[in-house]
Parts: C-alpha cells; structure tokens; sequence
C-alpha cells in the first residue's frame, strides 16, 4: 500500500490557493485546502461539492462548480498537473448522461438567497410542495456575502433581547425613518408591507430554522431606535445554510446548477411551468404558483459600464430573469438606481470589499476622514449617507481614514472577520501606497507621504482636531462630544475608503402581495417576486440592515400569497374534475 500527499497551488479570483491530495494506490482519498483567500462564504460551499466531485468520479476532469468557476476551474487544472508530474493515474468514472426530469410541484421558487429560501420555507409550512431553483451551485445569492443584520420590529425575538426598549419602536415608526432616509423616493405600500411583517417573518425563520438571534454589535444612527438584530457569528452564511438545510429537511427540493431559461404559459395565456437547465439535466417544472427571487442585476451594470462606482457583489447578480420573461410584459422602475455604501476597498479595478463594520467602530473610536489635500470632509458620526455624499464630492471620489495603533488594530480585527484575509491586507500594505487599495502606516509625515496627502494640511488638521477634543467641541462638523477621542502615540494607519455598491433599488413592479404587474399594470397570473428585484420599498437609499430585512418581509408576504393561490388552483381544479365528472354521469344515464 503506497500513500502519498502531494501539494498544489492554483491561482484563485482573490490569490494564491494551496491545496494537498492524498493519494493511496492510484486512488484519490482526500483533498484538503491549506490555504486560500477567497471569500469564505462562496469559497466553503463550492469547495465543499468540487471535493466530492473529484472524489467520486476519481478525477479532476469534472465540471467546475456553477458562479464559482474561476476559482474551481484553477483549481481542476491545477490538480490534473500535479497528479501528472507525480506519475498518478487513477481510474475516473465514466461522465454521467443528460437526464431530462420532470417535477410537479405546488410552489416553484427561482433564488436561493434569503427572500426566496424565505418564501420557499414559509409555503412548505402551509402544505404546500415546493422547489427551489438556484442557478449557482451554491446557496445564499448575494444574501451569503452580507452581514446578517436585520430589523426586528415587532417580533417576539426583538421583545426579549430589548426587553422594554423594543416598545418604542413601531412598524408606523420604522415607514417613517425609511421614509426620512430615502428622503420620500419610497413606495409607500410596499414599506408599509415591509413595516408590518418584517416582525413575523422573523419569528417564523426563527421558529422553523431553530435561529438565534443577538442584538446587532453596530446600531446605526439612521434608525431612531435600537432595532437592529444579527445572528451569533454576525454572517448571513451562517443564516442562509441553516435555513436551507431547514429547508430540505423538512421536505423541500432544492436544485443546484438549475438555471431557468424558459417560462410557459398554458393555452389561457396563464403561467404554468418553467425549464430549467444544467450541466447534466433539463428540469421541467409545472407548478400553480411562481416565485421570482433571483436578486439583483449589480454585476449586469458593472460589466455594462453603466457606472463608475466599484462593485463588491456577486459576479452572478446578471439579471437572467430579464431574458426569460421578456414575453411576460413586465413593468420595471428606477432600473439606475443602487445602494451606494461610502465605506469600501477598492481590491481591484472596479471591484470592492465593504469595510462598514470596521470603518463604523474606529470613527465611534475617534478616527476622522481626511481627502488629498489632508482636510476634514465630514462629521465621522453622522450617517452613512453623508459620508457617500462627501467621498462623491472629492478627487477622484476618494477619502481617507486616519487611525492610531489602538484605532488600527480594532480596524483589523474586524477585516478580518467580515471577509478580508491576514495574507490579503499584507498584500494590500505591500504596495507600499503606490497604487489603489492604499493602506500605508508609519509616524504621521511617512504615511501621509506614502498616500499621497498633503502633510502639511494634515498635520493642521490633526492639530485641530486635538484641539475639538480637549475642548470637547467640534467647531468644524459638530460632531458629538461623545465621538472626540485623542489619537495616542506616533505610530499612525491611513485606509484608502470608496464608494461601493452591490444592490440595486430598482426592478419589477408588484401589488402590495408581491404579485408582479404586466405594462398595462395588470396583476400577473401565478406569478410572484420577493426580495432585490421587487424595487421601491427602501426608496432611492435604504438605512443599514434593511435590504435584508426587505428580502425577509417580502419573502414571507410572497410565499404565503403563493402558497394560497396554489391552494385556490387546487380548489378549482376539484371543481372543475368534479363538474366533468356530473356531465359524464349524466351522459351515461341517457
């Protein structure tokens, strides 16, 4: 018996990834990663199925994994050569034939981030049979690249974590802050549906998935109240993969590597299936009601060009859905609209990672924004929305973070968790400010120098600024006295900081039940949306943790409307057998 390990490496969306292959006998026991910097919630499920994959088959020659096929792909090819260089020949399976299958179902469900597994879970629980489809051959959608923030008003789980404060919010009080953010660009009828069933859709979740819930590390000062909850590890991977596996447990279908090409419609002119394909099947799907929750269409406009702005999406929020129910006459809105956050990293051109969660604590911390010329731009405390405003305002719509040590390594910790890598920020560092993402440390004149700022402006600035803080007075921005720290030691960080984007606020049109409208504003038969595509509840800018929440409310109010109109095709259909079946009998007894 021979056993061996060999390593290989294989260059991934987001670096180097290092990876062995235990072999024993020509037969391919394990393959383990060592190492990698991609990001953890896409990386952990796709490697997960590429495992087995090679594993069962004995081969790398198999098909890379569906919206994770950069990574996977390398890391196939990366496999066959190693095994080759050591003269490893193993015995692969034979390639499995197309299969063409067909489902009958009460509920179809196109999505597998939060709003559609939400809608797919609450119509199971009415009876109903249901399916998910999931284009990726992973789940989540952008919703697993998220924090896990939500909106817990008027839920039990906000009761007993805010205890008395949770009576101080209201469903009337959040339409009103939504409304204030957004400045009035809302829809009114779908943030009073947001406002008023975002509370039971997260008892349900909570319920029927067995979640727990915390009090957000971060509330945000848009919201006027504490409501903001998250889960334990504060990562929507977390909540999406208990949820799904809630899912499939309690006795639903979910199809990996299904993308849904085709709508039919029966001779009424009704919905009443879809085709679905992938690698190794065709999928057809008759169902009585329809569930469209196939997110946004970020990664559509970025490869577009249609705006300047980095994104840090999914490359898989393509908009498929514009093509297949291009003969659905669909009315859409505010296609150019998206949530634009001020706080990111531009990892590559174009390309951005959020930095919200860090960038929030240092500023409560005391750090203050600076642009080139080394000068204050913004109250640092004030919500999010003023700072995209003022980063929108500067050359080259960039800003800078300036840290002390004690600032910095909260900063880091907190990379660090929400999708950065140790290897990933050193590289970052490495380029030593030479070019974008710039982070740059040293005693205050060699890191502003390194950065490309002004350091004669900023050692004003910071002079002043010590001056605001001993006086506990920002006469500048009039920050909050609470906010006014000193920086300590000589030791200082300056962070790179762009605007950023990944949901768009625009999409299809519904009812106030989630039912999509054809142009002429009729309501659509069988046919359903929840969740980023549905654009107008959040309005033109949506507060921190509400495009989750939207995906939780919207979700909910969707499969519950779906799940009843499969209960009322039902009704009918045993009408309808039931009428045949008296003229029949009639017939015979003539």
């Amino acid at each position: 018996m021979t056993r061996k390990t060999i390593q290989a490496h294989a260059n991934g969306r987001n670096g180097q990834i290092d990876f062995n292959i235990d072999v024993e006998d020509d037969t391919i026991k394990n393959v383990e990663v060592t190492k990698n910097s991609e990001t953890p919630a896409i990386f952990n499920q796709a490697f997960g199925k590429l495992k087995n994959k090679i594993i069962e088959n004995q081969s790398f020659d198999v098909d890379a994994i569906s919206g994770a096929s950069l990574m996977t792909q390398a890391m196939l090819d990366s496999g066959k050569k190693a095994l080759k260089e050591n003269n490893i020949t193993t015995k692969p399976l034979a390639a499995p034939k197309h299969k063409e299958v067909k489902l009958n179902v009460d509920v179809a469900v196109i999505g597998s981030g939060m709003a559609g597994l939400m809608a797919a879970c609450r119509a199971l629980s009415m009876g109903k049979k249901v399916v998910v489809l999931e284009k990726n051959g992973y789940v989540g959608g952008a919703t697993a690249l998220n924090g896990s923030n939500v909106v817990g008003t008027g839920s039990k789980v906000s009761a007993k974590l805010f205890g008395a404060e949770s009576k101080k919010d209201s469903p009337a009080l959040l339409e009103k802050d939504i409304a204030r953010e957004c400045r009035g660009t809302n829809y009114i009828e779908l943030s009073a549906l947001l406002a008023k069933n975002i509370g039971k859709a997260v008892d349900f979740i909570t319920q029927f998935a067995n979640l727990s819930y915390q009090k957000a590390e971060t509330q945000t000062i848009e919201h006027t109240v504490d409501r903001q909850i998250e889960m334990p590890t504060q990562t929507s991977y977390e909540l999406v993969m208990k949820v799904a596996e809630a899912f499939e447990n309690n006795g639903g279908q979910l199809l990996l590597d299904a993308r849904v090409e085709k709508l039919n419609k029966d001779a009424n002119g009704e919905l009443t299936s879809l085709v679905a394909e992938g690698k190794h099947q065709t999928t057809t799907v008759n169902f009585k009601s329809l569930v469209l929750a196939a997110g946004g269409f970020g990664a559509k406009d970025y490869k577009a060009h249609r705006t300047d702005i980095p994104y840090y999406g999914p490359m898989t929020s393509t908009g498929d859905y514009f093509d297949f129910t291009k003969d659905m006459n669909l009315v859409t809105r505010n296609l150019d609209w998206y949530k634009v956050y001020p706080h990111g990293l531009e990892v590559e051109p174009g390309i951005a990672k959020l930095t919200t969660y860090s960038t929030k604590e240092v500023t409560d911390m005391g750090a203050i924004f600076v642009n080139q010329e080394g000068k204050r731009i913004v109250d640092e405390s004030a919500p999010y929305t003023h700072f995209r405003d003022a980063i929108g305002e500067q050359k080259g719509k960039v800003a800078y973070i300036v840290m002390d040590q004690k600032m910095w390594d909260r900063f880091y910790e907190l990379l660090l968790k929400y999708g950065f890598t140790k290897e990933e920020v050193q590289g970052f560092f490495d380029l030593d400010g030479k070019k974008s993402p710039v982070l740059v440390t040293g005693n205050l004149e060699t890191a502003a120098n390194k950065a490309g700022i002004n350091y004669e402006n900023l050692s004003n600035t910071m002079a002043d600024y010590a001056e605001s803080v001993n006086a506990h007075y920002d006469a500048e921005f009039k920050r909050s006295a609470k906010f006014l720290h000193n920086y300590e030691g000589d030791t200082f960080y300056i962070i790179e900081q762009k605007q950023r984007f990944c949901t768009t606020l625009g999409g299809y049109e519904t009812t106030n039940q989630m039912q999509l409208l054809d142009k002429d504003l009729n309501a659509v038969s069988n046919f359903y949306a929840a969740g980023e595509i549905v654009g107008g509840a959040n309005g033109h800018d949506s507060m921190p943790s509400m495009m989750n929440s939207w995906s939780y409310a919207s979700g909910f109010v969707a499969g519950t409307v779906a799940a009843d109109n499969a209960n009322f095709s039902q009704i009918n259909a045993t009408k309808l057998e039931s009428a045949k079946s008296d003229v029949t009998s009639s017939a015979s007894q003539k």
